[in-house]
């Protein structure tokens, strides 16, 4: 906890339109280079925290770690409340079906091989798929049936698009929680105007700007109780 900031899923975004500026779409979903990537995963974490928000009438800010930091999970979300034990940290591993992929059977084998990383024993985190597919919500629906189990996750939600007339602009994201069950699906339209209005912030958080974005983090007296808490419990 300490020392991570929190971004805001808008500062998150502006950060995937700058990358977007500099390579194309084919480029943006396929290459490996490091700052790329990190724009793909922010890309889908940006529409999964506003449909958290539709869901929860929280903001959920996000960390996002370099490989080098923190090799797994990709990030940690947060929302936070009015008192300290309203806030919430909720670390989520991120993998993605693309639009080449010809077969539900890959999107299926995408699940299967991070449920085969992690093993069999459970692990504190949970794993979100970014289905950017023409066949999205028909694979989503397959996949709901074939799944068994969520394990070694928390949980295993899907994030997708749904595009307005046209097909060039989001209309809505669509969140689902495929296990365990029971699912769960929350549809935010992005022209909600509550999903994009700031909440304020608690007493323990404070808003610092970093090269031009703003971010949130816990202030200094609320980390020092937080950490003199956790060693009275030991």
């Amino acid at each position: 906890m300490n020392g991570i900031h929190f971004a805001h899923p808008h500062t998150l975004f502006r950060q995937v339109e700058d990358v977007l500026k500099r390579v194309d779409a084919e480029k943006f979903f396929g290459s490996s280079e490091e700052a790329v990537k990190k724009a793909r995963e922010g890309f889908a974490a940006y529409f999964f925290t506003l449909a958290m928000k539709k869901y929860t009438g929280k903001d959920w800010w996000l960390a996002q770690f370099n490989q080098a930091e923190r090799s797994y999970p990709d990030f940690d979300f947060i929302s936070f409340g009015e008192t300290p034990e309203e806030f919430r940290i909720e670390p989520v591993e991120l993998t993605g079906v693309y639009p080449h992929f010809k077969s539900f059977e890959e999107f299926l084998k995408v699940v299967e091989k991070k449920q085969k990383q992690y093993g069999t024993e459970p692990v504190k985190f949970s794993l979100l798929v970014f289905v950017n597919h023409e066949k999205s919500e028909e694979w989503i629906n397959i996949l709901r049936q074939r799944l068994t189990t969520e394990r070694p996750f928390i949980s295993i939600w899907t994030i997708h698009l749904r595009f307005k007339k046209g097909g060039k602009e989001v209309g809505s994201a669509v969140a689902q929680r495929i296990m365990p069950l029971p699912g769960l699906r929350i549809d935010a339209n992005m022209d909600d105007p509550n999903i994009h209005q700031r909440q304020p912030y608690p007493s323990y958080i404070e808003e610092r700007e970093e090269n031009g974005s703003r971010y949130v983090t816990f202030k200094q007296e609320f980390i020092d109780k937080m950490m003199s808490f956790r060693r009275a419990s030991k």
